[in-house]
Formats: C-alpha cells, structure tokens, sequence
C-alpha cells in the first residue's frame, strides 16, 4: 500500500467507529458513565489495533478461499445468516444517524427536514461504493479529530481514572467492531504485514485519543441529549459542537449504507434496486428520536456483535485448521 492507501483505510475505519453516539458523548456515558476515563481510553485504542487484526483476517480468508477451503453447502448457509444478522446491525445503525442528524439541526420541522435531507443525499452518495466513502472519510475524519481535540483542551479536567469495568468495555469494543470491520476486512488482501502494523498504530493513537477526548467532555453534562453539543452550547461553541457532531454522523452513515448497500447487492445484484432500497430505508427513518434510539438500539447492537465476532472467530479458527490438515496430509502423501 502506498502511504495515501494507508490513510485512506484508517480513516474509512475511524470513520465508521466514530458517529452520532461517539460524538455526542451519550453512547460513551451510557457505556462509561459510571467508570473512570482509563476504560474509554483503554477501550478506544483496542478498537484502534483491531484495525490490523481485520486486516490480516481478510488476507487469510482471501487465502482460504482461494484454495476452496470456504466452500459448501454449510458454509454458504452460514455467510448469509451472518449478513442477515449484519444487515439488521447496519439498518439500526442508519436509522439512529438519521434521526442524530435530524436533532442536530434542530426542532423546528425546517431544520429537522434540512438535516434529514443531508442524510439522504450521504445514502445516496455512499451507494455508489467504497471509493465513495473513502473519499468522505478520508475528507472529514482529520477536521473531526481537531475538532473534538479543541473541546478537550477547552474545557476542565476533573475525571478519576477508575474504576475500570472490563465487561462494558468489551461491550463497547464489539459493538463497534461491526461495522468497522465489513468496512475493513476487504482490504486485507492487498495489505502487507508493515501496513497492517502502521494501519492498527495510527488508528489505535487516534481512537484512543477521541475516545478519552470525548469521555472528558461528555462526563460535564452525562444527562443530556447530547452531552457533548450541550457543552459546547453552554460555551458559546454550538456551531463548533454542531459540526462535530454532524461529521461523525456522516461518516458513521456513509460506511453503514455502503455495508448494507454491500449485502443486498449479494442477494439482489443490481446497483440501481439497492440505492432505491436504501434510500427507501431512510426516508422511512424520517422524525426517529435520537437519543431513543442510542438506549434501545445500541446495547442490542453490542450483544449480538459480541456473539458474532465470537462465533466468527471460532469458525475462522476451524477453517485454518482444516486448511492446516489438508496441507499436512498433502505433504505427508507427497513424501510417500
């Protein structure tokens, strides 16, 4: 990969991590609220290396598959369970971006129908592929990342760094791995083991960074809406919180609807049926309540995130394995 290559994929990766729950601070005091900002901090740079870790899964698995390993009856069966299950992941997921989008703008029905309209048109922009998210990820992380590092150093400090819940994090780390990974995982294959490590540091410094950038601000205002927005509105600073909040939403909207656009395209492979779908989806999204939808659907997300990665990294596990057995059997018989 060359050293734009490299950017392009952590801040498609960071991009999708960080959206409308990140940004605002409530997904991070619903998950961290009663902790201390070790976990956040901790947390955020684990999601970062995972990065290389999705990396090298998609260049094994590209391997596997190019040696028939990942084939069958069961198998397919088994992939497309797994996409079900995504696909439901990527659908609430857009939906919440919607409806973050629609508050950010504000509550007259003017505002929430201009914020409405910008995710339409990110839907249907993300629609056309990866480049076209890569392009918006690669535009809007970096200013998301100055953005909420000028709220951190603006604002007081006065968080403890414990306690530390280790299952919330984890939770946390899974939830938002989903997506992060479809996104990801494709482009193992034309990665080296030194991008892979250069990829999972940088995005390992940056969301760690974000995370405990985020946690600090959202631990002054933890019962609001949006936590985060809320403060910078208190400090004269609503537009600068109002564009942190609408970049995370974008980037976390464009990498859903590229997922999801991903998966229908597997079952229904015409472009022009899965935009219209996905635009459908989204104009059904219309008056969704933000927070409302962090507290029910976020915590579901994570459980069956949880259960997926866990799953899926058991049948990676057998799937090298068998490949490791027909090598040894293959040698065993050529020796003879």
């Amino acid at each position: 990969m060359t050293a734009l290559e490299r950017v392009k994929v952590c801040c498609v990766y960071i991009g999708a991590i960080v959206g409308a729950g990140f940004a605002t601070g409530k997904e991070i005091i619903l998950f961290f609220g009663d902790g201390g900002y070790l976990a956040p901090l901790v947390t955020g740079a684990a999601m970062g290396l995972c990065a290389a870790l999705f990396l090298y899964v998609g260049k094994a698995a590209a391997g596997l598959n190019e040696r028939g390993v990942l084939t069958g009856m069961a198998f397919s069966a088994a992939k497309y369970a797994f996409y079900g299950v995504i696909g439901i992941c990527m659908l609430l997921t857009m939906t919440t971006m919607t409806g973050g989008m629609q508050t950010i703008f504000g509550d007259s029905r003017t505002g929430r129908l201009c914020g409405f309209a910008l995710a339409v048109a990110c839907v249907a922009f993300s629609a056309s592929g990866a480049k076209a998210v890569a392009r918006i990820n690669t535009a809007l992380v970096p200013v998301l990342f100055l953005l909420l590092a000028a709220l951190y150093f603006k604002g007081a400090k006065s968080s403890e760094a414990l306690p530390f819940n280790a299952l919330k994090s984890v939770s946390y780390l899974s939830m938002n791995m989903l997506l992060g990974g479809c996104l990801t995982v494709k482009d193992g294959r034309r990665a080296s083991a030194k991008d892979m490590a250069i990829i999972g540091v940088i995005c390992a410094a940056v969301l760690g960074s974000m995370t405990f950038f985020v946690y600090e601000a959202a631990s002054l205002k933890p019962y609001s809406q949006m936590p985060v927005y809320a403060l910078c509105v208190e400090n004269g600073m609503g537009v600068v919180g109002a564009a942190t909040v609408g970049i995370a939403i974008l980037t976390t909207l464009a990498g859903a609807a590229q997922s999801l656009g991903d998966i229908a395209y597997a079952v229904v492979p015409s472009k022009a049926a899965v935009a219209c779908a996905l635009l459908l989806i989204t104009l059904a999204s219309y008056g969704w309540d933000f927070a409302e939808a962090v507290n029910l659907f976020y915590p579901f997300i994570a459980a069956v995130a949880s259960g997926v990665f866990a799953l899926a990294l058991a049948a990676f596990a057998a799937c090298a394995l068998k490949d490791k057995t027909k090598k040894l059997f293959a040698y065993k018989r050529n020796i003879r």
